[in-house]
């Protein structure tokens, strides 16, 4: 049977108040994305007194981990419209089903990728132009990445599984339990401590490997043993093609829409950098703001995600709309004050990243365009939330390439570079970009083609929950 705590989950976001349902299950989603951003804060603190080859060893590794990442975390968004949808819908066998599938998918695509990952990464770092001095020890920190990734997917894999159901909490205990793994054992695999080797860079990725290892560990095996009803078994876990299709159908558009946005702000700091280490500092400061703002944006998100998802699966759709309305208002009236806190407060907080007379001037002009548009940027970040949940992506992958090629690459190129505005011409297009993102996206939550729900109809199987 299912547990009591999880029907008592499900009631609440189908039947609740919207405000304080949301509000419940988004902020352990945004203290577990502070959390994870935390390993890469902790790696470069220790990293960087290795030297600057040491420290930048991972930064160059990173674009191309997350764009395999993208992989796994795409099909776990996809697994989780087809499980919240089951469930909200009460058809608790195929909720339970597509659980088993989609561990058994990312198992496969997970090894798969971990094995190219590590026979091809020295090809692709030098196709990437990795400089000769970094090049050495960002080969070596990537395998170590790469050989990991069977346990990244597995704790996406179970996240998804329990963030579909309606239990964020869980997931975020155990991805605090990580960070701090991740911190103890960085300092002591790096320096060797303890009588341990000093491992350098590949001590970084150790130390990642086995903070995600253990948690990923305890996630599997509490699948195995059952947790809210959902346990693993092996016939749960053969791959059915109508299941396949329709997970890969929702997962492209949003993988598509992250391999372009990695790929965009690549190009994105290129044009910065055309402008001296004076623009790139105050980018940078913008970039370390957006991380915050998206923090919380990611917990609402994730929010509006689950109840929209399994609203749409209950054919609740007039609920899903105002669960759709209510996310827009409460993140942009959030982030409309933090906007006005920001510009108040801007050279303060310039000078708490970079004391620079120079980078303070340089970005005050930027945040003074840049701040206003952080609210639409939230409305963007929902509306992914409600297509992510409802199962229809693809309009919002466009929006989402439009934002970023045109509005913010294509604009910044003509603004800054032929109309001679230099950096002032990129802090516009950033601000445009926002602007525009967010009322498209408005329009296109407004035409309600997202309310219908993708799951396969079938008599409901309420009469035979989970099995336990």
């Amino acid at each position: 049977m299912a547990s009591s705590t999880i029907i008592t989950y499900r009631e609440r976001i189908l039947n609740g108040s919207i405000v304080r349902t949301l509000l419940w299950l988004s902020w352990p989603v945004i203290v577990g994305t502070f959390a994870m951003m935390t390993y890469n804060l902790v790696d470069a603190l220790w990293l960087g007194r290795l030297g600057r080859d040491a420290f930048g060893a991972p930064t160059v590794s990173w674009p191309l981990i997350m764009l395999f990442n993208a992989i796994g975390m795409s099909i776990a968004q996809a697994g989780t419209a087809l499980i919240s949808q089951y469930f909200g819908a009460g058809d608790y066998e195929m909720s339970s089903r597509c659980s088993g599938q989609l561990v058994a998918l990312l198992a496969v695509l997970a090894l798969s990728i971990s094995m190219l990952g590590v026979s091809t990464v020295h090809i692709l770092l030098k196709l990437m132009g990795v400089p000769k001095d970094i090049y050495p020890l960002a080969v070596a920190y990537s395998r170590v990445i790469f050989a990991g990734i069977p346990l990244a997917f597995l704790g996406f894999a179970f996240s998804a599984i329990l963030n579909s159901l309606g239990d964020t909490r869980t997931p975020m205990k155990l991805v605090l339990i990580s960070a701090l793994i991740n911190i103890v054992l960085d300092p002591i695999l790096i320096f060797g401590l303890f009588g341990l080797p000093a491992l350098g860079v590949v001590g970084a990725a150790l130390a990642t490997l086995l903070a995600r290892g253990i948690v990923s560990f305890v996630g599997l095996y509490m699948l195995v043993r059952g947790v809210h009803g959902i346990k693993l078994r092996l016939r749960c876990m053969r791959i059915e093609r109508w299941w396949l299709r329709k997970v890969v159908s929702i997962a492209v558009p949003i993988y598509i829409q992250s391999s372009s946005n990695a790929l965009g702000f690549t190009v994105m700091m290129s044009i910065v950098s055309r402008f001296g280490s004076v623009a790139v500092a105050a980018y940078g400061i913008g970039i370390r703001i957006v991380d915050i703002v998206q923090a919380f944006t990611m917990g609402i998100q994730r929010a509006t995600s689950i109840m929209v998802g399994q609203c749409v699966g209950a054919e609740l759709y007039d609920r899903a709309k105002r669960i759709s309305r209510t996310s827009i208002t409460l993140v942009t009236s959030i982030l409309g004050v933090g906007a006005i806190a920001i510009y108040v407060f801007r050279d303060a907080v310039i000078s708490f990243f970079v004391p620079d007379p120079l980078v303070i001037e340089e970005g005050d002009v930027f945040l003074s365009y840049f701040v206003w548009s952080i609210p639409f940027f939230g409305i963007f970040f929902v509306c992914n939330g409600v297509a992510q949940g409802s199962g229809h992506p693809e309009a919002m992958t466009v929006i989402s390439v439009v934002r970023l090629w045109l509005f913010r690459i294509g604009l910044s190129v003509l603004l800054a570079l032929y109309l001679g505005m230099g950096s002032t011409g990129i802090w516009v297009a950033m601000s445009v970009s926002n602007v525009a993102a967010g009322l498209l996206s408005l329009a296109w939550i407004s035409r309600g083609t997202w309310l219908r729900r993708v799951i396969e109809p079938r008599e409901l199987s309420i009469k035979t929950p989970f099995q336990t």
